[in-house]
C-alpha cells in the first residue's frame, strides 16, 4: 500500500485494513469489468448496423464509470484523488469561498 492509511470511522487499525484491502479487490474486479465492456462496446462501434447513438451513451457511461473507480482505487490505496480541469471550470469559486469561510478550523 502506497501512502499512510486513510481513517475509516468505527473501524480500529487492523479491521480497517482488511477493509480498506476487500473494497480495493472488490474495486479491481469492477474496473476490469468495465475495461472488458468498454472493449466490446468499441469492436460494436466498429462493426456495420451497430446503433452507434446507443453504443456512445453506453460507452460515456462505462467511462465516467471507470473514473469514478479509478479514483476510488487511487484513495484506497492512500494516494491523492486528482481533481480534473472539468471540476475545477465547474466549481463556483464564490460559493465555495463562502463555505469555507464559515468553516470551523479549531
Amino acid at each position: 500500500m502506497n501512502g499512510p492509511a486513510r481513517w475509516i470511522p468505527g473501524l480500529p487499525g487492523p479491521a480497517q485494513e482488511e477493509q480498506r484491502a476487500a473494497m480495493l479487490a472488490k474495486v479491481e474486479a469492477l474496473i476490469t469489468v468495465l475495461e472488458l465492456a468498454r472493449g466490446k462496446v468499441l469492436t460494436g462501434l466498429a462493426e456495420r448496423g451497430a446503433d452507434a447513438e446507443r453504443l456512445f451513451q453506453i460507452r460515456r457511461q462505462v467511462e465516467a464509470t471507470l473514473q469514478v473507480c479509478r479514483r476510488a482505487r487511487s484513495a484506497l490505496r492512500g494516494g491523492g484523488t486528482p481533481i480534473t480541469e472539468d471540476q475545477i471550470r465547474e466549481t463556483d469559486l464564490d460559493a465555495l469561498c463562502a463555505q469555507l469561510a464559515h468553516w470551523d478550523l479549531s
